[in-house]
């Protein structure tokens, strides 16, 4: 197998450059923004074809090695920002499991690179994380839908000291008639819990920060007697400062990931790094403010399908594709 890289304006015009050279067969094995400006694509193939060759094969349009669908997902990270090492490893995964359905080449390129453990609501749910990420409303969704289920359902807050706290959380527990205690410390917390084992139990923790050594002690002594928690984190936060964050909360109990806010941002490909970096399991992912909308449970052909719709223009051509495979 020979490797070479193509140089292009554009993603579509180092493709074009790809197909040009190699034909169809070629497979993409990496895409990536040039230092030099434009986009890079690399690219291999068994062995270099002649111009004759490459030329004959570039006038045949139907595809059955999967390099349109590749195309498809090459395009994907590179739209939401994708970390290129990341990107690579995807892309590279994706070539092994190529197929004309880009959401399953590029659901099985995920399924081998990262975690996913579902909310089990079978035991207490504690989610953290810091202020202002989502938590009460996560906490209120999956209430929601527990108790629209004809399930009771306990709702615990530790969150006393914020002005207002509670308000919120309150306000949802009152109309759907759901029990809610407020708890102070973690002491009264195991208490509670021990007498709450017929249904599920929500823990709406308050917002901390955990480069706070007070507040993350805090923390930590909550975590601890529940067993473990979910960070909740909102998406279009920086990737750096996300990881950080995920790894102080990872090392006082945190052991899930919960995005929140997918409906207000575009790129995703920085929640791809954090989960991918953390090595923390993918569990839920909440896309709208209506606390009737349950956070949605996360796998691999979902997160699939999240990165090939929120691409821009990703939808008509994921499905075109999709047909065509069905059809042939």
């Amino acid at each position: 197998m020979r490797l070479k890289s193509f140089h292009g304006a554009t993603l579509t015009d180092a493709m074009r450059a790809v197909r040009e050279a190699l034909g169809e067969n070629a497979i993409i094995v990496a895409t990536r923004e040039d230092e030099s400006g434009g986009m890079r694509v690399t690219a291999a193939i068994d062995e270099i074809p002649s111009r004759a060759e490459a030329s004959n094969a570039a006038s045949y349009r139907t595809k059955t090695d999967g390099s349109e669908a590749l195309e498809v997902i090459a395009e994907a990270l590179t739209y939401h920002q994708v970390y290129p090492a990341l990107a690579e490893k995807l892309m590279a995964t994706a070539v092994q499991f190529a197929s004309d359905d880009p959401l399953l080449s590029l659901g099985a390129a995920i399924d081998t690179h990262f975690k996913f453990e579902p909310t089990d609501i079978g035991k207490p749910l504690m989610l953290v994380g810091p202020p202002g990420a989502g938590k009460t409303l996560c906490t209120a969704k999956f209430a929601t839908q527990v108790t629209l289920a004809n399930h009771r359902a306990t709702v615990i807050s530790t969150d006393c000291e914020r002005a207002g706290g509670m308000e919120q959380l309150a306000a949802f527990t009152r109309l759907l008639k759901i029990n809610l205690v407020e708890i102070d410390d973690w002491h009264a917390l195991r208490d509670l819990l021990s007498l709450q084992k017929e249904h599920p139990v929500f823990i709406d923790s308050a917002g901390r920060n955990p480069f706070d050594l007070r507040e993350k002690e805090a923390t930590r002594e909550f975590i601890s007697t529940v067993g473990d928690a979910t960070l909740v984190l909102p998406a279009g936060l920086d990737a750096a400062e996300a990881i950080d964050l995920a790894l102080e909360f990872r090392s006082i109990g945190a052991a899930h990931l919960l995005f929140t806010r997918l409906d207000a941002v575009r790129r995703i490909g920085s929640l791809l790094r954090l989960a991918y970096e953390t090595r923390m399991p993918l569990s839920n992912f909440s896309a709208s403010a209506k606390v009737i909308e349950p956070p949605m449970p996360l796998n691999p052909v979902v997160l699939a399908r999240l990165l090939l719709k929120k691409h821009s223009g990703a939808d008509s051509r994921e499905n075109e594709l999709s047909e065509r495979s069905a059809s042939s």
